[in-house]
């Protein structure tokens, strides 16, 4: 999976058949709880080994100048693999992490799924839009909107997180620290 296949991804393809449609949405939600309750190491379980976790930042382009607004050029919030994001899980249980201790409570709504066929017969284009709402201590809280582009592999049974890019709504962030997964 590379970055520039994820910004390819357009909803552009079948819609899947009923069946791996709820297969495939039973996967996301039961990401979605690992994450909500702080499964992350349950939850990186279910990432693939090739995986790219990115979120590029947004550049507001006036329609007139007809350039896109992400490109794999631009530095990123952050672009990750699955070995950057298990340092990151044993970080956080270092004690050495301040901005995961006391841990941020989260809650991360997923809507509007749709789930297409690729030119691969184990992997799916999923499309989700998605709020996370995050707080620390009393008063540190913030809300983040945006839209994920996935593709998810079968594996046996299983559907695996191979490639997600986030597109956050907002181009200037707000919070304090970015150190949830969405």
């Amino acid at each position: 999976m590379t970055r520039d296949e994820l910004l390819a991804l357009e909803a552009k393809g079948k819609h899947v058949d009923l069946s791996t449609f709820f297969e495939v949405q039973k996967a996301v939600n039961h990401e979605v709880y690992l994450l909500n309750h702080e499964l992350l190491t349950e939850w990186a379980d279910n990432l693939e080994e090739d995986l790219i976790y990115w979120a590029p930042i947004r550049e507001n382009i006036l329609r007139r100048n007809r350039t896109p607004e992400i490109t794999t050029a631009r530095v990123s919030l952050f672009e990750e693999d699955k070995e950057s994001i298990m340092m990151r899980l044993k970080r956080n249980d270092s004690g050495m992490c301040w901005t995961e201790d006391p841990p941020t409570r989260q809650v991360t709504a997923i809507s509007n799924l749709q789930v297409f066929y690729t030119d691969k017969a184990d992997e799916f284009e999923v499309h989700t839009v998605f709020t996370l709402y995050r707080s620390r201590f009393e008063r540190d809280d913030s809300t983040l909107m945006g839209r994920r582009k996935d593709i998810w592999r079968k594996v046996g049974d299983d559907y695996r997180l191979a490639g997600r890019l986030i597109l956050l709504q907002q181009s200037t962030l707000m919070t304090k620290n970015l150190n949830v997964f969405m």
